[in-house]
C-alpha cells in the first residue's frame, strides 16, 4: 500500500473486496490515514539503508596504447564503489 501510494478510502475499498467487514475496514483505513505519514518517512529511511555507501573509489586516465588505433587518445573513468546490502558489503563496479 506505501509502493502504490493508497489513500485510506482505497485501503478501506479493498479490505472490504478481499472480504473484510465494513466496521473494521472503516478501523483499519482510519488508522492508515492518521499514521500514514509516520509509516512514509520509516520506509523511506529502510529504503535508504538498504544500499549504503561506504566507499567509492575512482580512476581517470587516457588510453595511450591499444591494438586498436581508433581508441588511443580516449578518455575514461572507472568507478568502483561499496555498497552495503544489509549485513554485507557489495563491489559495483562501473565504467
Amino acid at each position: 500500500a506505501l509502493k502504490k501510494n493508497l489513500t485510506a478510502e482505497q485501503i478501506k475499498e479493498d479490505l472490504v473486496t478481499l472480504g473484510l467487514n465494513e466496521d473494521k475496514a472503516a478501523h483499519f483505513s482510519h488508522q492508515w490515514g492518521e499514521h500514514y505519514a509516520a509509516l512514509s518517512r520509516l520506509a523511506v529511511g529502510q529504503t535508504l539503508m538498504v544500499n549504503q555507501l561506504v566507499d567509492m573509489e575512482w580512476k581517470f586516465g587516457v588510453t595511450v596504447g591499444t591494438s586498436e588505433v581508433q581508441k588511443v587518445g580516449n578518455i575514461f573513468l572507472q568507478l568502483k564503489l561499496v555498497v552495503r546490502k544489509g549485513n554485507s558489503t557489495e563491489n559495483v563496479y562501473m565504467g
